[in-house]
């Protein structure tokens, strides 16, 4: 394998440190609040985009990379390395994949026609890129031809399966993922939805009621779905709440004697804004 550049945009939630440590390019949507735009990582880290989301009387949104600035990104690597792959926010959510796969065919035509970039749908969110880019990272480390690399990161994504606990209702419902009477009935009553990922979009696997034990529940939620691997021991946790984490990892570790989590990531604004504060995902193996 010759001369290779990763990246992944900050859908991937993936730390800063983590991405120095392993020589891997994040490329950055913005985050609007209203007539004010913000570069995800850069101008608005997470602790200020839940500061001003708190206070924020609307609704945030994100918004793709300026493609003057992702053509420049990709061209660039595309001269400085030999193969350049950029595992991108999946398409089902985000129009970003299909900008970079025509900006792809446009260096190909004007200014690097022996470039090799490769996007790859992940058709995923979050720690699934994170943890697909650094085991490609690994893959690539040791020779593999980059047709297996993506193949096996492929593979890597589908071994997991997320359950997402969201803390309030009005974020799904002002993003139309849910209805408005809905979302008053699951406040009135303290309805806690969990939700899972399927074909790159957010769907619901279950409803939670009250905060107490809602950690236990969950943990039992992914005991009965017939797919887990208990044997594995690897889960990953989001977390937009310090106190949440903490407390879903202790549960974890009661429940399977794990010692250690796989990646421990905070969530972002460019999935934050659909979800809101205090949200928890527990990532967890499946069965091969």
């Amino acid at each position: 394998m010759g001369k290779y550049k990763i990246f992944v945009d900050t859908g991937a939630d993936m730390p800063e440190e983590v991405a120095k440590k392993n020589d891997i390019g994040i490329i950055r949507f913005l985050c609007v609040f209203g007539e004010e735009s913000y570069v995800t990582g850069t101008e608005m880290n997470n602790e200020q985009f839940y500061e001003k989301l708190k206070t924020y009387n609307g609704i945030p949104t994100t918004s793709q990379t300026p493609y003057a600035e992702l053509y420049d990104i990709l061209k660039n690597a595309s001269l400085e390395n030999d193969t350049v792959i950029y595992f991108a926010l999946s398409s089902n959510a985000s129009g970003q994949y299909n900008t970079a796969c025509m900006i792809k065919n446009e260096i190909l035509e004007n200014d690097n026609p022996n470039a090799d970039i490769r996007i790859f749908d992940t058709l995923s969110f979050s720690a699934y890129i994170t943890g697909a880019a650094i085991y490609a990272k690994q893959l690539l480390d040791e020779g593999m031809d980059v047709d297996e690399v993506l193949k096996k990161s492929r593979e890597y994504i589908d071994s997991w399966e997320a359950y997402i606990l969201v803390d309030t209702l009005k974020y799904l419902e002002k993003g139309g993922r849910i209805t408005k009477t809905s979302a008053i009935v699951g406040s009135l009553l303290d309805i806690k939805p969990v939700l899972t990922i399927k074909n790159g979009l957010v769907e619901p696997v279950e409803k939670i009621r009250g905060r107490k034990k809602i950690y236990k529940k969950l943990t039992e939620l992914i005991k009965e779905n017939p797919e887990f691997d208990e044997n594995s021991g690897e889960f990953m946790i989001v977390e937009s709440n310090k106190e949440y984490a903490k407390e879903m990892f202790d549960t974890l570790k009661e429940e399977f004697g794990i010692e250690d989590v796989v990646y421990n990531i905070e969530l972002g604004p460019v999935i934050g804004t659909h979800i809101g504060p205090g949200t928890i995902a527990v990532l967890f193996r499946l069965k091969k």
